[in-house]
């Protein structure tokens, strides 16, 4: 891939920069058929959105230095659908108070993004009508309360039985999308509401649209060649009277948040690794829910491991955090007895290689547009001492992230 020159800038800034929004430039690449994904990263001050002149390319191999740049899209579950890679033909960023854009980078000439984009108006009106349909129907039947609660009790007796030790049991729930519904306002808005959290709208043909709003950053990779990943786990409304530092959590919340730092310090001692950082546990402020929260950050450089990124990847999904512990085992419960298919919820996503950085997450706070509707999903960790009832609750104040923004926004 080859910069653009200081002379292709300015001949396209007027058509690419100017007269088209980020909204209008996704509704284009939607209607094209080409795979995007805008995104903000956590206390970011610039939006990001990369374009690929195709659907995206399937991935076999999670090999970071081989993928080139782009955006990941990879399902909790690879044996039933695609990892998907967003090639980054185009990136373009915007400054979120000044709204200004900057194309950074892309893989044609200025004629041709002149030509692609001038007859943006043909298509505008006839996507407007229908850009939030897919090729799936709605699925009507959803998980209730009671089916809900009986399979965390059955999760409990199995964990009682000593079959394993944690089980991350999801839902999902339908909704029906208001009629001024629109995708690209409603990644806005979560920009707004989320700002230290990852937030997306993606994309990808055959796959639909998702957006989301997560706390949890699998692996991130800075210019300096810093490693991090994160143990996120327990969930409790966000309190304005009460100082994040006062937090008081359960026996069952801070046991589950040590299930998932154990097993991140377990990762490391697979691949003998002993000089990192660790902070925390601490709480954790992410719209309006906290976590507890650990931080882990390994110089790759001091530790010679310039691999650590694709090999944590492969170690760390599925997390005990969005699957449980042991992972073999509680992930072929997970299968056998949740009653969905998660698709891409609890997977992992995020901008690969660009401008010399990795940022990885963990796909919560999510949901996929359907036809007329939305299916949000949510999950709670399950361990021996877990309250049915409790859990239950967890889901739902999980899945107000973005409930509570959609009502307020319309």
């Amino acid at each position: 891939m080859g910069n653009l020159s200081e002379g292709i800038l300015q001949t396209t800034d007027k058509i690419l920069l100017e007269k088209l929004s980020l909204e209008e430039i996704v509704t284009f690449c939607q209607h094209q058929g080409f795979s995007c994904a805008a995104y903000q990263r956590p206390d970011a001050n610039t939006r990001d959105i990369i374009i690929d002149f195709s659907q995206g390319k399937n991935l076999s191999h999670l090999h970071l230095d081989e993928m080139g740049s782009g955006f990941i899209f990879h399902p909790f579950s690879s044996e039933n659908h695609q990892i998907k890679f967003i090639n980054c033909d185009i990136h373009i960023s915007e400054n979120k108070e000044t709204r200004k854009r900057q194309l950074v980078h892309s893989t044609i000439s200025s004629e041709a993004l002149n030509s692609l984009f001038q007859n943006f108006s043909d298509y505008q009106k006839d996507f407007e009508d229908s850009q939030i349909q897919t090729k799936n129907q709605v699925e009507m039947d959803q998980i209730q309360k009671s089916g809900f609660i009986e399979l965390v009790q059955k999760t409990i007796g199995e964990i009682q039985k000593d079959k394993f030790q944690k089980a991350v049991i999801a839902r999902t729930k339908e909704i029906e999308l208001p009629k001024a519904f629109n995708s690209f306002e409603f990644f806005d808005s979560l920009c707004s509401i989320y700002q230290n959290a990852f937030v997306y709208i993606s994309y990808i043909p055959n796959i639909g649209i998702w957006l989301g709003a997560t706390p949890e950053n699998l692996i991130n990779i800075n210019t300096e060649k810093q490693f991090q990943t994160t143990a996120l786990a327990a969930t409790q409304p966000y309190l304005e009277h009460i100082p994040l530092e006062d937090t008081t959590w359960s026996q069952k919340d801070i046991e589950e948040q040590a299930m998932v730092s154990r097993y991140i310090v377990n990762c490391f001692k697979k691949i003998r690794l002993r000089e990192f950082e660790e902070v925390g546990p601490r709480t954790h402020l992410s719209g309006n829910l906290v976590h507890l929260k650990t931080d882990y950050k390994v110089d790759m450089e001091t530790v010679a491991f310039p691999q650590l990124g694709t090999v944590m990847l492969e170690l760390l999904h599925p997390t005990s955090a969005v699957c449980g512990l042991p992972k073999e085992t509680s992930l072929d419960f997970i299968l056998a007895n949740e009653g969905f298919d998660r698709e891409y919820y609890s997977g992992f996503l995020g901008p690969v290689n660009m401008q010399d950085e990795t940022n990885i997450f963990v796909n919560l706070r999510c949901m996929k547009l359907l036809n007329t509707h939305a299916k949000l999903y949510s999950g709670a960790g399950i361990i021996s001492n877990s309250n049915p009832e409790k859990e239950w609750n967890e889901t739902e104040i999980k899945m107000d992230t973005l409930l509570k923004a959609l009502k307020e926004l319309y």
